[in-house]
């Protein structure tokens, strides 16, 4: 039996999440076995479907944990608490018949949120100081017409899309983000709201002096 299988709702998300879990003792947490597999229904998918196509397609017993991940932005929830929101998706992953062995978490707005408590891997990632790097978000959130800590804070997607396109001259890759999930300090990330509870949860079901594999 492997620990957890992950459900992501887009590339990016993935891409980072088989990073960040393949760092145990960072996220302090013990080795863990996992599948991180991505959601072809996106973020407003995952909140229509998520926890019933999870029943459907994870098999109970070949994973212990189940985590459904997905962005804010783009949920078609938007105009619901954050609170309330995973705690609709929890009842229905409990309802489902993975009651106590699996979890949602809300990336609030969005999964680049993490990104921008990472000023220095992403700097590094786009080869430019973190002096460089402040001068380019500084020019894409005028661009977004808000100052730029509000734009890392409700705007991280598009703020990461222009830094990046202008620094690369594209949109940004999966690759783009496993890199920065093996690069960004995990005590960076921990000050995004959404980072910790993940981390909290991986570190409730996985704590590093339990060495049982596959534990229910």
């Amino acid at each position: 039996m492997k620990d957890l299988f992950v459900l992501a709702a887009d590339a990016d998300a993935q891409a980072l999440l088989q990073s960040l879990l393949s760092r145990h003792r960072a996220l302090g947490i013990r080795p863990i076995s996992y599948h991180v597999h991505r959601f072809p229904g996106r973020d407003s998918g995952m909140v229509q479907t998520g926890p019933e196509i999870a029943r459907v397609l994870v098999d109970k017993s070949q994973y212990s944990r189940l985590l459904l991940i997905w962005d804010y932005h783009g949920s078609g929830w938007e105009s619901k608490g954050v609170a309330h929101f995973a705690a609709r998706i929890q009842e229905r992953l409990n309802g489902v018949t993975w009651h106590q062995r699996a979890s949602a978490v809300v990336l609030v707005p969005e999964l680049e949120e993490w990104l921008w408590h990472c000023n220095r891997s992403i700097a590094m990632h786009l080869a430019m100081s973190e002096t460089e790097l402040g001068t380019s978000a500084g020019h894409a959130a005028t661009r977004l017409g808000k100052p730029v800590e509000h734009s890392m804070q409700e705007l991280p997607k598009e703020l990461f899309e222009i830094v990046l396109h202008s620094r690369l001259r594209r949109q940004p890759l999966p690759e783009d983000f496993s890199i920065l999930g093996a690069s960004a300090k995990i005590g960076d990330l921990r000050r995004s709201k959404s980072f910790d509870s993940f981390n909290r949860i991986l570190q409730s079901w996985f704590a590093p002096n339990d060495q049982k594999r596959g534990c229910a």
